[in-house]
């Protein structure tokens, strides 16, 4: 019940509001520095209200499976391309993509080996799967929320993506790595950011 498309609508309006914070910002500009270079044909899975999707390549299509976050993408941007999709069953043809994003997204997925799966099955040799995970472990909490406090609107932020996500559930480092390989992608690299609340992962079709 807490991965449906009903409950992601009903957070269309607050995720839209809390993720506008700077902080976010910067991460959404970092995993845009990560994709490939020349990278023309990109998916931005689990847009939402389409704020990471703005920091992406020109014509980056922003797809979701709640339709209200597609409305309030559409009206931040009336000329970005959207679409209305399954993360389990991607509209795509094989190797047809040079980049797949997630922002703060997978953890949020009812069957995420599937999604990868068809990550894997999209990117072309080469493309990338950027993605922004929250991380498990009692330190993430601690050395984060700490880190967030002289900053109030953040540390609201910050406090609210750790109890969303503490409902769902959060990868560690290690087994984000072996779910990416485990769907046929190559690690390049998983890096602690956001003061330890998050991993920042980029991973490789061979």
């Amino acid at each position: 019940m807490l991965r449906s498309s009903a409950v992601f609508d009903a957070l269309a309006l607050p995720y839209d509001l809390l993720t506008r914070h700077p902080v976010w910002q910067r991460h959404r500009e970092r995993m845009a520095q990560e994709l490939p270079e020349g990278a023309r044909h990109v998916l931005d899975l689990g847009c939402g209200p389409g704020i990471s999707t703005a920091k992406l390549p020109a014509g980056t299509v922003g797809g979701d499976s709640a339709m209200s976050m597609l409305r309030r993408a559409r009206r931040h941007d009336p000329r970005m391309p959207l679409v209305a999709l399954d993360a389990a069953a991607l509209p795509v043809r094989s190797g047809a993509l040079d980049a797949v994003t997630l922002h703060s997204v997978l953890y949020l997925l009812p069957d995420q080996p599937a999604a990868l799966r068809e990550i894997a099955r999209v990117l072309r040799p080469g493309g990338r799967a950027v993605l922004l995970e929250p991380q498990a472990g009692p330190r993430a909490t601690m050395l984060g929320l700490a880190r967030a406090l002289p900053d109030v609107r953040w540390a609201a932020t910050a406090a609210l993506w750790r109890i969303m996500s503490g409902l769902y559930g959060r990868p560690t480092a290690q087994s984000l790595w072996n779910a990416l390989e485990a769907a046929g992608l190559r690690v390049l690299r998983i890096d602690e950011t956001l003061g330890g609340l998050g991993l920042l992962a980029v991973a490789e079709k061979p």
